[in-house]
């Protein structure tokens, strides 16, 4: 029992640690309590901003990259499986297959126009 509190009692001071040493780096030691819980919410607000951000468009763009990087090493276009692309991944798959019945439709109607054109 008493290493459990030694312990809980090691955490808690060094949670207060890293409370204090957080305030003394960006001052907020001097702020009231209503313009440190701004503060703090903000700062909150902007780092779940950027980690939702990383989360959602970091494995698209190191796709790509990487894509390119295999273009330019073998010549071809690497197959990626469009189970993969970030439009299926957070929409679901039916909106890719949507993008597919849309693509389909102007293909059509580009092929229908053309043969009409060159009837004409």
């Amino acid at each position: 029992m008493t290493l459990f509190l030694w312990i809980l009692t090691s955490l808690v001071r060094w949670v207060r640690l890293k409370i204090y040493q957080y305030e003394v780096t960006f001052a907020i030691y001097m702020l009231t309590p209503t313009e440190k819980f701004i503060f703090n919410f903000i700062i909150l607000t902007l780092i779940t901003m950027i980690a939702t951000g990383i989360y959602i468009y970091l494995p698209d763009h190191l796709r790509s990259i990487y894509a390119h990087m295999y273009y330019y090493a073998v010549g071809e276009r690497p197959f990626i499986s469009s189970r993969l692309t970030s439009m299926s991944s957070v929409f679901g798959e039916t909106a890719t297959q949507s993008l597919g019945v849309v693509y389909e439709t102007a293909k059509n109607t580009a092929a229908t126009t053309t043969h009409r054109l060159a009837e004409l």
